[in-house]
């Protein structure tokens, strides 16, 4: 999927939450960073080094890599036709995918959010749901159905975008969790590697297993400090793989607005992604 450099916020609320995000300053920093990548941005590293990725980053990852595959609905094939399948079976709740310092939280109903709700399309009070807890599968995205076919009940995953739509399993704001490390902590030790700071593009397999990002805004990371801008690094990894080279997260939360679709008819329903720094060891990073 290509994404044009253009800055999207999005909140639920009144017009005091724009005065309070000022959206034109992220627009200012976008275009000054773009300007600069363009007249200083040299090639990234190759082969196997450390990345820093970024809540937009992040936030992407979790959202194709974990809050889709983590779709009960998806999980037993009823999406097979559609935007495709799952590498997650149902078998694997308790299963580890990542390290330690990997939670990844779908929460509906944090104030404010873009994909705020308190009550799904069922009628069930909404909460947050843990799919990944410490590296470990915790939870799938559920309606009253498929919960019953799991022998649970429903985390209030259904949701539609209108009277006349079937309410299906969907995310809300699905984020990686923080940890306890600062900016400055994450780098310090890092002798070669990359910062990802957006993404230019993405793209993953229908099982949300293999997939590829293609930073945007990137900076190199040598000794410990962030140095001159990069070129569409590339990143390609396994679910399982990226998740596990994650070693420390950030203090930090930010999240950003997508509309995400799925169905058919399709829906496209308000959500959130994002998340905190996070640092990768050892991964394959590859040029254009």
């Amino acid at each position: 999927m290509e994404q044009a450099p253009f800055v999207q916020r999005a909140f639920s609320g009144g017009f005091e939450l724009i005065e309070k995000d000022e959206p034109w300053n992220w627009a200012v920093k976008d275009v000054k960073a773009l300007k600069r990548l363009i007249t200083e941005g040299k090639k990234p590293p190759e082969g196997r080094v450390d990345l820093v990725i970024s809540p937009e980053v992040a936030g992407i990852a979790v959202h194709e890599s974990v809050g889709h595959p983590y779709e009960s609905d998806r999980i037993f094939g009823r999406e097979a036709a559609q935007a495709g399948e799952s590498f997650v079976k149902p078998d694997m709740l308790g299963e580890r995918i990542g390290s330690d310092v990997v939670t990844v939280i779908d929460d509906p109903t944090i104030p404010n959010s873009w994909g705020f709700y308190l009550y799904d399309d069922e009628g069930v009070k909404a909460r947050p749901r843990y799919l990944i807890r410490n590296g470990i599968i915790t939870e799938f995205l559920t309606n009253r159905e498929y919960a019953a076919k799991l022998g649970q009940r429903s985390n209030a995953a259904a949701r539609a975008i209108n009277y006349n739509r079937e309410p299906i399993v969907r995310m809300a704001n699905t984020y990686l969790a923080p940890g306890d490390h600062s900016f400055e902590e994450l780098i310090e030790d890092i002798k070669l590697g990359v910062y990802m700071v957006s993404f230019n593009e993405w793209n993953i397999d229908d099982r949300r297993y293999q997939q590829r990002y293609i930073g945007r805004e990137a900076y190199l990371i040598e000794n410990g400090e962030i140095k001159h801008p990069v070129r569409r690094p590339i990143l390609e990894i396994t679910t399982r793989a990226l998740w596990s080279s994650v070693d420390a997260v950030g203090k930090d939360v930010e999240f950003y607005p997508g509309t995400c679709g799925k169905g058919e008819p399709g829906q496209g329903v308000p959500v959130w992604m994002g998340g905190a720094h996070a640092r990768l060891r050892d991964i394959p990073l590859r040029r254009p």
